[in-house]
């Protein structure tokens, strides 16, 4: 290596991989990693077949029901399980959180079901092992140790004098400290990532058409983050009159940004934007059903409006002149009503969900660890925005094929007529159903500000970085 920076670089490596507190540190680092990556996918790999099982075994049931009335049929009613995403092995994100399934039916918008962190008690309060949240937290910690003695230690062994005393500058020293902890970090984590490497490209497929865009995307805001820590350690030690205080500033840093302000963005989200109880939300769907949206249009009043439309519209004096059965057209026009309601309500809630995850975005704007947070769910299609869309799939494929069992109703039987039974062809041309997580530029849209901000903190930081340590006076640097 040729240079003062790249030499001291190769001086703080030999020093970093001297040091067995370090090494054991980045080994404890790595058995979590592995233990991770292995639960993660283990639980990926049955979940997923769980899923799918019930999925098939919903389908058939579906196919081979006996023959009856559409309506009843629709009663039957069928499943819709949302699958588990390949990233969801990296990043668990909110899946242990939110539900997984849900049943389909006429007349109502039910609520996704089982939440796998109702499994696990009161230890799930400290997050769930995964490979993100080893990255995320432990990581910068092995950084923080490497490095906050980097310049101080110099310092105290009067090597700081010596170098600044032959010409060198602060900043060539703490470039050089930067470069060779970068040259470490890679070394440390290096079996990790070939092992993940092979591991993505055995299982390339399984992860999307968009997969190793997501990687790499992955991959870079992560390297981003660890270079922003890196940095601020390298420039802590050398602001630091020992290193003892460049430590204790380092740590609180790390408490600060990586657990406090997390959990206080979060719990002040949620007192700002509470949800509403499972019971008044409930109650106010089907109060709204029940005497209008407006409260000035019940029922029975919606429905005796219909009846004179439809009368009019078709120029007879009664129903049962209709060329339909107006039994199957009060269904369909009770369902389009009802999914008014239900839009209105949940939007409200989901809006409300948006709105608890806006403080955490809004404080990633100056915490790295909430904007890394945040996109590295997004991108491993495990956050809020994913579950709002698999949410209004469903929903939207609940309300398309118990349209189908409607319209059927009223093609095919006659007014009061409950012993039509329709054939197992209108079961099969009720289409699976398949769920694709949001496409990539769909993600990066909705986290373009993270990643303008995280673009612009790496960019800041290596400008402060510089000027900073080029104008601190000689004096304060021994």
């Amino acid at each position: 290596m040729t240079g003062i920076i790249p030499q001291i670089a190769l001086k703080e490596l030999v020093t970093v991989y001297r040091s067995k507190v370090i090494l054991l540190t980045a080994g404890i680092i790595l058995l979590l990693l592995l233990l991770a990556a292995w639960g993660g996918f283990s639980h990926y790999k049955t979940t997923r077949h769980i899923r799918e099982a019930a999925q098939r075994e919903k389908r058939e049931q579906w196919l081979h029901q006996d023959p009856k009335h559409p309506h009843i049929a629709a009663h039957f009613g069928t499943f819709a399980y949302k699958p588990k995403t390949w990233f969801s092995m990296f990043d668990a994100g909110l899946d242990n959180y939110a539900g997984s399934y849900a049943y389909l039916e006429p007349h109502r918008q039910n609520d996704f079901v089982f939440k796998p962190a109702e499994g696990y008690g009161a230890t799930i309060r400290f997050g769930q092992l995964s490979v993100a949240l080893v990255l995320q937290l432990l990581v910068p910690l092995l950084i923080i140790f490497m490095g906050f003695a980097s310049i101080t230690q110099e310092r105290d062994n009067g090597t700081l004098k010596l170098l600044l005393g032959s010409g060198i500058s602060l900043y060539q020293v703490a470039a050089g400290k930067v470069m060779g902890l970068v040259l470490a970090l890679l070394l440390l984590l290096l079996p990790a990532l070939l092992l993940t490497g092979c591991f993505f490209a055995w299982q390339a497929p399984e992860a999307g058409n968009d997969g190793w865009i997501r990687a790499l995307l992955l991959l870079a805001v992560y390297s981003a983050y660890f270079l922003l820590f890196t940095l601020l350690t390298v420039f802590v030690s050398a602001v630091s009159k020992t290193s003892g205080n460049a430590l204790l500033t380092l740590l609180s840093v790390w408490i600060i940004g990586c657990i406090i302000i997390p959990k206080a963005a979060a719990n002040i989200g949620s007192d700002c934007y509470p949800l509403p109880s499972q019971y008044t939300f409930r109650e106010a769907i089907q109060k709204d059903i029940a005497q209008g949206i407006d409260g000035h249009n019940t029922k029975d009043e919606r429905a005796k409006q219909l009846e004179a439309q439809v009368l009019r519209q078709y120029h007879v004096s009664k129903v049962s002149e209709l060329p339909f059965n107006f039994e199957g057209y009060v269904m369909q026009a009770g369902e389009e009503y009802s999914s008014k309601v239900y839009d209105k309500y949940f939007h409200q809630l989901q809006q409300t969900l948006v709105d608890q995850d806006r403080l955490p975005r809004t404080a990633g704007l100056f915490d790295p660890f909430l904007f890394l947070q945040g996109i590295s769910m997004g991108l491993s299609a495990t956050d809020i925005y994913t579950h709002i869309d698999f949410q209004q799939k469903t929903e939207a494929y609940r309300r398309a094929f118990v349209q189908k069992m409607n319209e059927d109703m009223m093609q095919h039987s006659t007014l009061g007529d409950w012993n039509y039974k329709a054939s197992r062809q209108l079961y099969a041309s009720v289409p699976d159903f398949r769920y694709q997580v949001l496409p990539l530029r769909e993600v990066l849209k909705t986290y373009s500000t993270e990643l303008l901000s995280l673009t612009i903190l790496l960019l800041t930081a290596l400008f402060l970085f510089t000027i900073i340590l080029k104008r601190i006076p000689v004096i304060s640097q021994i």
